[in-house]
């Protein structure tokens, strides 16, 4: 056996043992088992469709790292980015509130680093505009 034909072998085992260790050490990663947490909020009554949703949701694992809306659990905004917290852990949302008076429910869905997803919802009355 040439030497270039050993040196190749001596490259390709150990190829294969560095892929092999690396495997075994992300086996024996913990695994992000639990969805985020927290809740989301709107003001009681309101009386314009513009609302701030202020969302508060956590997870200590892998973060929150996407999220997206809907007023009716079946048409939602394309996930985007988390936002950076304030340092009360709390982010405020511009949302705009179906059309129409009455018992409005915006929902909130998060997604974590391991892809697991939390769903969050917040009703609010809506009022007359003031004449």
């Amino acid at each position: 056996m040439t030497r270039v034909a050993v040196l190749v072998c001596v490259v390709v085992a150990l190829a294969a043992a560095a892929l092999v260790a690396a495997d075994r050490a992300h086996s024996l990663e913990p695994r992000d088992t639990t969805s985020p947490t927290g809740r989301v909020s709107l003001p009681a009554t309101v009386r314009s469709a513009r609302v701030d949703v202020v969302v508060t949701v956590a997870d200590p694992e892998t973060g929150v790292v996407d999220l997206r809306m809907s007023n009716d659990d079946r048409t939602w905004s394309a996930w985007e980015r988390y936002p950076s917290p304030a340092p009360g852990g709390s982010i405020r949302l511009p949302w705009l509130l179906a059309p129409g008076l009455g018992l409005k429910t915006v929902t909130v869905e998060v997604r974590n680093g391991a892809g697991l997803v939390s769903r969050f919802v917040a009703d609010t009355v809506q009022l007359p505009a003031a004449s």
